[in-house]
């Protein structure tokens, strides 16, 4: 079932590329419904750069596996960090210093780590679970709020960040 909505979406992103990229070469402005259009398609595609990651959130530790996506009309930026397993300690025993953890669930996203889709399926809701820690380690200028939640069984963490 979720591959066939994957499959669907896809085929909905291409077609409104291709429909975008064969248009009339028009100045665009910042307000245009195609200059926001744009920016909606920027933050439905994930990204894996790490230093690029680093720009806009601190990353204390090397992280092993990442995608992110940043939506900055909306302020807001979600990335998937899989750490060695020694570092997910540090982050966890960090995090609990400020605040302790509680259960918290997340929504899979299609451009989530196989990995992750896999154990989303599993459960039947395209539900991750896992224990969700204060984000404060992560923080940089522009993102001053959010959390981190580390996924049960894994050394992945969902990061949510968000402007005040």
């Amino acid at each position: 079932m979720a591959v066939v909505k994957n499959i669907a979406n896809f085929s909905i992103v291409m077609i409104a590329a291709l429909s975008i990229a064969c248009g009339s070469p028009e100045k665009k402005s910042a307000n245009s419904p195609l200059a926001t259009n744009q920016t909606n398609e920027n933050f439905n595609t994930a990204r894996s750069n790490v230093e690029e990651l680093r720009l806009v959130a601190t990353i204390p530790y090397e992280a092993e596996d990442v995608a992110w996506k940043e939506d900055k009309a909306n302020k807001k930026l979600v990335a998937v960090l899989r750490f060695a397993a020694a570092d997910s300690a540090k982050i966890v025993a960090e995090a609990e210093r400020i605040k302790p953890p509680e259960a918290a669930a997340v929504s899979s996203e299609p451009w989530f780590p196989p990995e992750l889709i896999a154990q989303s399926e599993m459960s039947g809701d395209d539900i991750l679970r896992g224990k969700v820690y204060a984000a404060d380690q992560f923080f940089l200028d522009q993102y001053s709020t959010g959390r981190i939640i580390r996924i049960e069984n894994t050394d992945y963490f969902v990061l949510e960040l968000a402007a005040k």
